[in-house]
């Protein structure tokens, strides 16, 4: 309670003085809650924010997103506005629900994050350069399910371990916009500052693509609409290093860089994002949604 009202009293003072600069006549190169996220989360990223079901076809399992992020604070380097830096906040976590002893949707594992992120844009003509720093809080869980308390043991054997990782990760960018669709690559890494079990390595890396259609003025349902395909790969240490891919095409109804509904089908490949079963393989196929809300 105590640091809660510590970031209160201190960031009041702050918040109120960027609202007056805004007033002043010629304005402030500093804006506060500036509106859309300036670099959004990766498509195909499974660790980023994001409200949604994914469910696994061929089995009960579902992937429920809860989550959301929020830039606070935008800095305007340039006079004409082409070069921005944000910090803000996020907090989010997914959950994995399953079919157990005749009971439907018991969460199984979840997985919980929360931290911050630093935020880097540059527009040209007809393309896009961004970098995104997060520093963020893991930890996972086991949930329902996983003890039986006639036998005295865990299910399937795997006992609940102490998962925790405080990692740092920076993501580069970079967007080419044509007529009728945009594409983008970007990579970077992570390091962990503290992870638990120690086997797991510090160092990770992660590369994607997103490729999207512009369509100009057509619409459904009275909004904008575009047809797109990611691909998120990344590369953990578990200690040996093993790759996971996730591919995810579909529409989505909303503008691209705005609030809407993504609708798509999705397979992935490589080691569970749920990090209770950081060391299992998995392979398959799900359809699901997703509420963009930024």
């Amino acid at each position: 309670m105590r640091r809660c009202l510590l970031i209160l009293l201190v960031l009041a003072p702050i918040t109120t003085s960027l609202a007056a600069a805004q007033e002043e006549p010629g304005g402030s190169p500093f804006t506060f809650l500036p509106g859309r996220i300036l670099v959004q989360p990766f498509t195909a990223n499974y660790q980023e924010p994001r409200v949604g079901i994914r469910k696994q076809l061929g089995s009960s399992r579902l992937k429920l997103d809860i989550g959301s992020t929020l830039d606070v604070v935008e800095y305007t380097i340039s006079s004409e506005k082409s070069k921005k830096l944000r910090a803000g906040i996020e907090f989010f976590t997914y959950a994995l629900s399953t079919s157990a002893n005749g009971l439907r949707l018991q969460i199984d594992a979840v997985d919980g994050f929360f931290g911050g992120h630093v935020s880097y844009r540059a527009l040209s003509e007809n393309a896009i350069f961004s970098l995104r720093l997060r520093l963020l809080h893991l930890s996972a869980h086991f949930i329902d399910g996983h003890f039986d308390n006639t036998t005295g043991t865990w299910k399937d054997g795997i006992a609940p371990i102490p998962f925790t990782k405080d990692f740092g990760e920076l993501i580069g960018s970079y967007e080419l916009q044509a007529s009728f669709f945009s594409f983008m690559f970007y990579t970077g890494f992570s390091y962990a500052t503290l992870v638990r079990p120690e086997e797991i390595k510090r160092f990770s890396t992660i590369t994607g693509i997103e490729v999207h259609t512009t369509n100009g003025d057509a619409t459904a349902f009275g909004k904008p609409y575009s047809l797109f395909l990611a691909d998120n790969f990344s590369l953990v240490g578990i200690p040996s290093y093993v790759g996971t891919n996730n591919l995810e095409t579909g529409v989505k109804l909303g503008e691209w860089t705005g609030s809407g509904i993504r609708l798509y089908l999705s397979y992935f490949s490589g080691l569970s994002v749920f990090n209770q079963y950081y060391n299992i393989h998995e392979a398959h196929w799900g359809v699901g949604f997703t509420f963009d809300v930024w």
